[in-house]
């Protein structure tokens, strides 16, 4: 014993650690500001169709008319976003897409900026990217190959990330936690991201065809166009800002990944459910023929069917610019939503309850207390009316002596991951109780059962156990595996104790 007790002493010397709770990173901004690198290229000589004339696009400037077998190879680019003073080694990332209708807009536009710098204070590597613009919206077929390369290319950004990590890795990001998203049609870009993963859900109209004699070329695969094509260009996630799908039957299985979704019920260019999209123009265009688009709401729906997670944040009065709070603030709910949710759904250490006696006796104050590590690697301890013996942030597990003069007791761990991300904090509040009788309520029962004991828990080892039967016999069982304890133990009549296997009944007085 004086051995165990020299050993335990030198190791509360060594090991004990004043701990302190680490920033709550993607519930809470936790970093003072951002790092911007600007016009990273990610994607080289993509074929972009070229602007077919005529009235319309004269009248509005818009690339709406173009010739799809007339394109020209651009370069497109990145603006990342880091946390300013982050040590992390692998962080999560955002990529975030501009709207326009696939007609206009630009990554530079303010509040697609203003999302991926408040994103990257709460501990996010963000970036906002190019794509191609350009559609026909006089032919639904070809206007659906607009959505396909604007995925293309969303795609393609992704890969870049996937390629760095794999290589230079200059900016820490994890392959495996890269998310997707935007607005408008940037909303379609991370929606099809993360939904059209198979070729054959490609629209054929994507493939080589011939129209009016005119050969319409082959889009490619998924992963065909940009650079890094070895690797996948599927995120992980989705978060949508007034954007939809061509169909919510892209939409699979459970195993699809998971949404965020922000529309208004009054947005007049995405149908909030289903419909055609610039309904409340598109009249004015003459011959025009778009395809119907589904919007937040069935896609909701869908995910629902399917037990994919999703988080619907629905309006009734934000229009189409459904995170937009005036001309420079974002909404006080879109950037909390979408880090919450991506932090609940991939970056939340796993829950795990904290193990120990929640009831102690007054003759034996020292405790263990544990919790299962989980993917945690960081334990924030806490103890109230008590005093550490043994803890440390590495460890899962702290030695505790409880005071028996503290007006209140407790003991808390907070786990954090790899990522950083707090996970929920666990308590016991602690009761200490001296000499006492516990006695059996009769009939036959488990002795781990509170249930069946008078003080309501099951006894301690500073308590006297009275089992008493006047009638038949009654068995009272030690499930297998269970350390019973007490100080005594007093039966009378016929009681039959039986001790599962690997149980054991220890009694201080025998």
């Amino acid at each position: 014993m004086r051995v165990q007790v020299l050993i335990i002493m030198f190791m509360a010397s060594a090991m004990t650690t004043w701990t302190q709770p680490l920033p709550n990173r993607y519930v809470e901004q936790v970093f003072p500001g951002y790092t911007e690198t600007s016009e990273v290229l990610f994607s080289t000589g993509v074929p972009e169709p070229n602007p077919g004339g005529g009235f319309y696009e004269f009248i509005t400037g818009y690339p709406l008319n173009v010739n799809e077998w007339d394109t020209d190879p651009v370069n497109l680019y990145m603006d990342i976003f880091e946390p300013t003073g982050d040590t992390l080694a692998k962080r999560p990332a955002i990529i975030i897409c501009f709207g326009g209708g696939f007609l206009s807009g630009s990554k530079d536009h303010w509040s697609i900026r203003l999302l991926a710098q408040e994103l990257a204070k709460r501990g996010f590597v963000t970036a906002t990217i190019d794509y191609r613009l350009g559609m026909n919206v006089f032919d639904a077929d070809l206007a659906t190959r607009a959505v396909y390369r604007g995925l293309q290319d969303g795609r393609s950004a992704v890969r870049f990330f996937r390629a760095d990590a794999a290589g230079a890795n200059l900016y820490r990001v994890d392959p495996d936690q890269i998310y997707i998203g935007g607005h408008s049609s940037g909303g379609f870009i991370g929606l099809h991201n993360v939904y059209l993963e198979h070729e054959y859900e490609r629209p054929l109209s994507t493939y080589a065809w011939t129209q009016d004699a005119i050969p319409i070329p082959d889009l490619g695969c998924l992963d065909c166009a940009g650079n890094n094509q070895a690797f996948s260009g599927h995120a992980q996630a989705v978060f949508n800002l007034a954007g939809g799908l061509g169909m919510t039957t892209f939409m699979e299985s459970a195993n699809d990944g998971p949404v965020v979704l922000f529309h208004s019920e009054d947005d007049d260019t995405v149908p909030y459910g289903a419909g055609t999209p610039f309904a409340s123009i598109i009249w004015l265009v003459v011959g025009a023929d778009l395809p119907d688009v589904w919007g937040s709401l069935p896609i909701s729906v869908q995910a629902a069917v399917l037990g994919i997670p999703y988080q619907f944040y629905s309006y009734t009065d934000r229009g189409h610019a459904v995170h937009e709070d005036g001309s420079s603030a974002l909404y006080s709910d879109i950037v909390p939503g979408i880090s919450e949710w991506f932090d609940l759904q991939f970056l939340n250490p796993e829950a795990h309850p904290l193990q120990g006696d929640s009831i102690v006796c007054t003759y034996a104050l020292n405790k263990v207390y544990s919790i299962a590590p989980g993917d945690a690697i960081y334990f924030d301890w806490q103890v109230e009316g008590g005093t550490f013996l043994l803890q440390s942030t590495a460890m899962p597990f702290a030695v505790v002596s409880w005071d028996t003069l503290a007006p209140s007791r407790s003991i808390s761990v907070t786990p954090y991951n790899e990522f950083a991300a707090r996970g929920e904090t666990q308590t016991i509040d602690i009761d200490l109780v001296s000499y006492d009788v516990n006695q059996w309520l009769g009939g036959s029962g488990s002795w781990a059962d509170p249930a069946k004991w008078s003080l309501g828990h099951v006894p301690l080892p500073c308590q006297d156990v009275v089992i008493f039967n006047g009638g038949a016999p009654i068995i009272v069982d030690i499930p297998d595996g269970t350390l019973a304890r007490a100080r005594a133990l007093y039966d009378f009549g016929s009681v039959i104790l039986n001790v599962g296997v690997g149980a054991e009944l220890r009694l201080l007085i025998d």
